[in-house]
């Protein structure tokens, strides 16, 4: 069996006496296209922002792409910065909010990161910002400024910027929720090519079409533990869980 993308081991989270994330392990392989679903305060957001080490876990142990960090849940402060950052190094992220920088056009946004951290030469940083404005769709948008953007050409510019710093693993926080429903499509279809290319996805949302879709395995939160999971097909139309049953239940009653 190959080495997993991500792989996380008894990861927990606290924020203050609320225990968000209690105890979760889960591996994910080279390639794989994961769909996190759940209720709000699950600790589905919290999941995907510790395994970036946006937040710092309590304890457990983070693994991407062959890279370990075990957490002491003694003494979590004592984490290396430099680990972190070489961590943080191989997995892009992309919020609810665009996050661009309001003074630098689209193509700035994308360059920032290869130019100033990367330390990318000009004639790569640019050629890659031209390129993945071409993959997101917006090649003409090069020289406009957030401002002059749709919340869905702003999105879509977050994940070319996410994608030029070279991640081994792509994390969406509820990427959509943001954006109105008749321009979702626009930033769904752009992810759904990353997995068509066989980028390592994790997938936090309440697009369950897309999940039912796209995702090679689905993931039911609830109260900081993983409830139950496994094919979109058969998750969604036979769970074996009672909490799922009566989630998907609310949810997909709402969507219809």
């Amino acid at each position: 069996m190959s080495t997993p993308m991500v792989q996380v081991e008894n990861l927990s989270k606290s924020f203050g006496d609320n225990l968000v994330l209690d105890s979760l392990s889960l591996s994910v392989a080279k390639g794989e296209v994961i769909g996190i679903i759940g209720p709000s305060g699950s600790g589905k957001s919290t999941l995907l922002r510790c395994i970036n080490f946006l937040e710092k876990p309590n304890a457990g142990v983070i693994v991407i792409d062959g890279e370990r960090i075990t957490i002491d849940s003694h003494d979590p402060s004592k984490l290396s910065g430099n680990k972190i950052a070489h961590l943080q190094s191989k997995v892009g992220m992309v919020f609810q909010q665009f996050n661009l920088f309001p003074h630098m056009t689209a193509k700035e946004n994308i360059m920032a990161g290869p130019r100033y951290v990367l330390k990318e030469k000009a004639e790569i940083y640019e050629e890659k910002a031209t390129r993945l404005l071409k993959q997101v769709g917006l090649p003409e948008k090069a020289d406009a400024y957030p401002e002059e953007l749709s919340g869905g050409q702003q999105q879509r510019v977050a994940i070319a910027r996410a994608l030029a710093m070279n991640p081994q693993v792509m994390l969406f926080d509820e990427a959509t929720s943001a954006l109105d429903p008749e321009i979702v499509g626009e930033v769904l279809a752009v992810m759904r090519t990353l997995a068509n290319d066989g980028m390592t996805m994790l997938v936090v949302t309440h697009e369950m079409g897309f999940v039912r879709q796209v995702a090679d395995r689905v993931i039911f939160m609830d109260d900081g533990k993983i409830v139950e999971e496994g094919d979109p097909a058969v998750l969604f139309d036979k769970p074996t869980q009672q909490r799922t049953k009566d989630f998907l239940s609310a949810i997909l009653s709402h969507t219809d």
